[in-house]
């Protein structure tokens, strides 16, 4: 008997199988979503007409009535969360919208303070499928806020609408040396390559270029398919010197002249430190970003979120000497 002549007749059933299941199982959420947009708006519009001026009264009986005849779903969070999401998505959600969003994911995001924030979240669970797990991690670490392109006022590069400033590496290792710090990276490489940008695989580890008859390693290389860009990643413990931008720069004018193809977009530098060097590269494909050991408490992320903007806002650019 030709076993593997049966298991490949097999799998168009299976791969067929699990794409009908795929696709129903996220109509379903869509149609979920849908309900709840059109509930949230007959509440809305119903209070609205009446001046509000029984509150939170009309969205308890609501609740009431929908839970006694339909059960779970219909509880006073829910009500208030369908009334903010249609404040918030005025015209009907489409399924390109949501494609991978459940109401889950809708609660989580719907009572942020900016729509800037939701419209953010919600591009990251359909461009990464997120899980609801995963987007309450997203939350708690500030991804919004730690992404440069909320930092800054002139967007000059396209990593700068995925790349995170601090990075949070949340590691075990705290006392440790560069090498250390590039192993733990390797451990945790996906969340590190997340943390670097939407689409970025790991090209090389401490990889071995010569320039002018000297052997030169660079930490990490990666590549970013998004925006067609090889980005190299030198590790700092302490404090960043010139010395670290002039060596950075030498690696980039190498990539571009000898490793990028020509379809390829300028390499990008990321210089990863514990601290800063005020003097922010503003004209180049260099970057400074501060990285975490592990997550800190809210307040002390939003300081230093706030510290970072500010240095990136008022700070000039580096000249080469």
């Amino acid at each position: 008997m030709d076993i593997d002549k049966t298991v490949k007749e097999a799998e168009p059933l299976i791969i067929k199988a699990n794409y009908i299941i795929e696709k129903t199982v996220k109509n379903i959420n869509y149609e979920i979503i849908l309900m709840y947009w059109q509930l949230g708006k007959i509440v809305f519009n119903y209070k609205e007409k009446n001046n509000s001026k029984y509150g939170d009264a009309v969205i308890k009986v609501f609740s009431s009535n929908l839970s006694l005849k339909y059960g779970n779903g219909f509880g006073i969070t829910n009500i208030k969360c369908s009334i903010n999401f249609y404040k918030t998505f005025k015209k009907s959600p489409t399924s390109d919208q949501f494609k991978n969003v459940t109401w889950s994911h809708c609660r989580e995001i719907i009572n942020l303070s900016e729509k800037s924030m939701i419209s953010f979240y919600l591009a990251e669970i359909n461009n990464k499928n997120l899980t609801v797990h995963q987007l309450r991690n997203y939350l708690k670490t500030k991804s919004y806020e730690r992404t440069l392109i909320n930092q800054k006022k002139v967007i000059k590069n396209e990593i700068e609408k995925t790349l995170k400033d601090p990075i949070i590496l949340n590691i075990e290792n705290k006392e440790r040396s560069e090498k250390d710090l590039e192993n733990e990276i390797i451990k945790n490489i996906f969340c590190f390559m997340k943390e670097i940008g939407d689409s970025v695989m790991l090209y090389a580890r401490q990889y071995k270029i010569n320039i002018n008859g000297l052997n030169h390693k660079i930490d990490l290389v990666l590549f970013d398919n998004y925006i067609n860009s090889y980005i190299l990643v030198d590790l700092k413990i302490g404090k960043v010197c010139n010395q670290d931008f002039f060596q950075m720069k030498m690696y980039i004018d190498y990539f571009n002249k000898y490793i990028k193809k020509n379809k390829c977009n300028n390499t990008i530098g990321i210089i990863l430190c514990e601290t800063k060097d005020l003097r922010v590269l503003n004209n180049s494909n260099i970057y400074q970003i501060k990285f975490l050991n592990e997550i800190p408490k809210e307040k002390d992320l939003i300081k230093i979120i706030k510290q970072n903007k500010i240095i990136l806002l008022k700070t000039r650019s580096f000249k080469w000497l």
